[in-house]
């Protein structure tokens, strides 16, 4: 095999404390290799210069002052894939070397309803095990839509990234049945040209048409059992059935965003070229499954090393489209890096974008963007900054730096390592009897966001335009039993120096299912499973003793089983370990003697997976997305780092004959079918490749259906027909949830009256129930300052992570079930910047109450004392 990457050719920027390294894309097709891109904006240089991008630049971890390790091993440049430099030709017509795009953006708020389970919405989606329910909000959640066209052949496509954990076949049939009913946008938009992306936050409410997989139990006992048995098992496992208001909000800010972004470049009919930038992130992500990374052939891996010979186990590319106009107006970036944005933690209840939505608001501050609601906001199509972190190849890349790092005394071990809660570099919460447990990991949550801030700011300046045309294909192919038979992609799926037995004569999808040690989660959100547990012993390199004895004994679960309701924390004893040794006989047995299961060769099938207990789906949404010699691979899996590879060298051997010279995967797209590992990560049966439901062939089949999708692209034919989407339908509407009365606004614990900069602000209210109003496009707290004439100005609002809106309400079994809020109070925590102007402030909380079902909701405000801030601002946040 052949790899279309070479060694970083042109060093434009170097930030050493960081290992941050731009290299500007270039490429035969381009028509610019210049930096003529417009100047950072106001602010830019804090970023740049900010103390968190050298948390993980040296071999130390140094936290108050206690060093927790010394052999932590920091990033060298390495090899990074850029633009090939001999595509073929573009094809003969208008658009052949074309540079002109056009373009626009819009964003709108998609924040869902708080209080999760026990007020009958959906708990966050993402970490099952324990449930997280909502109770605040650190950033609030959007969606960014970018409408690109070439008026050389008239095709445009959408983009859409969103704050949530992902996609679903509901969510996106309701939104292009929304776009077919409005006159406007159906005349452009349509299944074939709209890709919708999650940037896989795990701290955003579920309910929106993904199934957990567990079972249903109100299908089978009747409500007097069913009722207190969910209330029983919610305490453990998460519930994210239908939310009829978590939905609404979602589909409603796409649809919103899309709105935006067609008007913005409709009033803009003029061209522009679209500048792309590749360059190197260091000292950002990890590997977290060394063992399943290893079981890949030695001369594969061999391909990617850095330059202080080490291996490159984890994608460190950043490749970036710089949307500006000839009048120098920035329009809006769209950047790709891959990394778990599950930084706030598994232990997190307050509502966050994490760290791809920090930097994405970080870089819209630094912009001057507005975020203005219906009637208020740039649908007049002006320009507004919309800046997308958007998710690729991130399947076993976390930003925990030190997970695997040796302790002071050498040891690695059970036991030993980092302590959990100084893995992301930080000294955040992260058990439940700490302080601020419930308030996550927001300064592991900034250093992950500042870096990727950081790196998209330097190649904002950089790159080379664009050149061809906007093109697009679709279809869903049908995993249910597919058979790879492609000789292209047969000829790439064996290695000389590994086992040939791995490499089974056929090559079948099977029948979703998960592996058992799905159950043991990532080392970046432990469960309480177990994971390494196989049903054949075939992996080519020894993996169990590290995973038993090593690595800080993150592979063999937490030890117990963790409930928590309402404040309360049990926690029971559960040896994994001893648990799953037992069970694993059992369960390789039942999967080999049910047929459509035994195809999964060495995964023991989770007992959520067996027949009854989720439904198969099979229908897989392959899209490719063609802007000039960029093309945009959109599939709804987690891809491992050497899966991305693979699969981006397949689409790009298919379409580099017509000029495309760079693939970017656009994951998480247009539905969720969970992870992607490579055949042979898949023999280790690590929380990869026991998430890769289709079993061991499933690469190979994604590479087979996009390499056949790409060749229509390529030969100007249309998409294979494929088969039609499985059909989704809405669940009941959310329950109304009703306050008890109350003198809603008063002041509970009043602010200090003097503060200074660094200080945290502490004030609550007597609040109603937050869901009786989500506040989209607008706010449940407001920090306003006291200017010369008298008047309020608002300088934070509860989507900036600085403030923080939390509800502390008293739910029991008994308000649950009569859909009641019970008492309450909304908590406003100012984080005040170190740049904060000194004079006097406040802090306004905005609320809506309704004492009844029957009744409209009533719009009440409360107001703290006055408080000064004194002292010099510093010149950064």
């Amino acid at each position: 095999m052949s790899n279309n990457f070479s060694a970083p050719r042109k060093l434009h920027w170097i930030l050493l404390s960081a290992g941050v390294v731009l290299v500007s894309g270039c490429s035969r097709s381009s028509s610019s290799t210049a930096a003529t891109g417009p100047t950072l904006p106001a602010g830019a240089q804090c970023i740049l210069k900010s103390p968190h991008l050298e948390v993980g630049a040296s071999s130390d971890l140094v936290v108050n002052g206690v060093t927790y390790t010394k052999t932590h091993q920091p990033d060298a440049p390495g090899p990074i894939e850029l633009p090939i430099t001999n595509p073929g030709p573009q094809p003969a017509g208008a658009c052949r070397g074309n540079s002109q795009y056009q373009f626009g953006s819009g964003l709108y708020d998609i924040t869902g309803p708080l209080g999760g389970n026990p007020t009958g919405h959906a708990d966050f989606y993402g970490n099952v095990f324990p449930p997280q329910v909502p109770e605040g909000i650190h950033t609030r959640l959007y969606a960014r839509a970018y409408a690109i066209a070439s008026p050389c052949n008239g095709k445009r496509v959408l983009f859409i990234s969103q704050d949530i954990m992902g996609v679903s076949v509901l969510e996106r049939q309701t939104i292009l049945a929304r776009i077919a009913a409005d006159p406007v946008l159906s005349q452009y938009y349509d299944s074939n040209n709209l890709m919708i992306s999650g940037t896989h936050t795990h701290s955003a409410g579920g309910g929106f048409g993904i199934a957990l997989g567990l079972p249903d139990l109100s299908a089978t006992l009747p409500s007097l059992i069913n009722t207190p048995a969910l209330w029983v098992t919610s305490a453990v496992i998460g519930n994210n059935n239908f939310d009829a208001d978590n939905f609404k909000v979602i589909v409603d800010g796409v649809v919103q965003a899309i709105r935006r972004a067609h008007a913005n470049l409709e009033t803009h009919p003029e061209g522009a070229s679209i500048k792309l930038s590749i360059g190197q992130l260091l000292n950002a992500n990890i590997n977290r499954t060394p063992p399943g990374y290893q079981q890949n052939s030695s001369s594969e891996r061999a391909a990617y090393i850095n330059q202080d010979g080490r291996e490159t186990n984890v994608d460190k590319r950043f490749l970036q489209l710089n949307l500006v106009r000839n009048n120098g107006s920035v329009v809006g970036v769209i950047n790709w890096f891959g990394v778990h944005p599950t930084s706030m933690g598994n232990h997190n209840l307050l509502t966050s974008s994490d760290s791809k939505g920090y930097a994405s608001l970080g870089f819209e501050k630094l912009m001057g963007t507005v975020y203005a609601p219906d009637g208020a906001g740039p649908l007049s199509g002006t320009d507004n900054f919309v800046a997308a972190f958007a998710q690729t190849d991130e399947g076993d890349s976390i930003s925990d730096l030190f997970v695997f790092d040796k302790d002071v005394n050498g040891g690695n071990g059970p036991g030993q390592g980092v302590p959990i809660q100084f893995r992301g570099g930080t000294d955040d919460p992260y058990n439940f009897n700490q302080p601020g447990y419930k308030r996550g990991m927001p300064k592991a949550t900034a250093i992950s966001g500042t870096k990727q801030l950081a790196q998209a700011l330097t190649q904002m300046a950089q790159g080379s335009a664009l050149s061809g045309p906007v093109d697009y294909r679709y279809f869903n192919a049908d995993f249910s039993a597919d058979k790879v038979t492609d000789p292209v992609v047969l000829a790439s799926l064996s290695y000389a120096d590994l086992p040939a037995n791995l490499y089974t004569p056929t090559k079948t999808t099977c029948t979703s299912a998960a592996g058992i040690s799905q159950l043991n989660g990532g080392v970046n959100g432990l469960d309480f499973g177990a994971a390494g547990y196989a049903c054949a012993a075939s992996a080519p390199s020894p993996y169990l003793s590290q995973v038993r004895n090593g690595y800080n004994g993150l592979y063999n679960g937490v030890g117990h089983i963790l409930a928590e309701k309402y404040d309360s924390h049990i926690e029971v004893p559960f040896n994994a370990v001893v648990a799953f040794d037992a069970l694993t006989p059992a369960l390789c047995l039942l999967t080999a003697t049910l047929p459509q299961y035994g195809c999964q060769a060495e995964k023991p099938i989770s007992p959520i997976s067996l027949p009854g207990a989720i439904p198969s789906a099979s229908p897989i949404p392959i899209q490719i997305f063609r802007i000039g010699n960029l093309a945009i691979l959109g599939i709804p899996f987690e891809v491992t780092t050497m899966s991305a590879r693979r699969l981006r060298k397949t689409v790009l051997d298919a379409l580099s004959p017509v000029g495309v010279d760079t693939v970017v995967i656009s994951g998480l797209s247009n539905d969720y079918q969970g992870y992607m590992a490579t055949r042979e990560e898949y023999t280790a049966q690590m929380y990869e490749g026991a998430s890769t439901t289709f079993g061991p062939w499933q690469l190979a089949a994604t590479q087979q259906e996009s390499r056949k999708l790409a060749l229509t692209m390529a030969n100007n034919q249309a998409a294979p027909n494929g088969i039609a989407p499985p059909s989704a339908s809405t669940g009941p509407a959310s329950p109304i949830t009703v306050d008890a009365p109350a003198n809603f606004g008063n002041v509970v614990n009043d602010v200090l009256s003097n503060h200074t900069q660094g200080d945290t602000v502490d004030v609550s209210f007597v609040a109603g129930y937050p869901g009786n109003d989500l506040k989209t496009m607008s706010s449940y707290l407001y920090v306003e300052r006291k200017n010369a004439q008298g008047a309020w100005n608002v300088v934070a609002t509860d989507g900036r992570p600085e403030l923080t809106f939390i509800w502390n309400s008293n739910p029991s079994f008994l308000n649950s079930e009569m859909n009641m809020a019970g008492s309450s109070t909304a908590q406003a925590l100012w984080k005040i910047p170190m740049n904060t102007p000194a004079g006097t402030y406040r802090i306004r909380h905005a609320g809506v109450s309704r004492l009844s079902a029957s009744q409209a909701p009533t719009p009440y405000e409360g107001i703290s004392s006055t408080f000064k801030i004194s002292g010099t601002p510093a010149e950064c946040p």
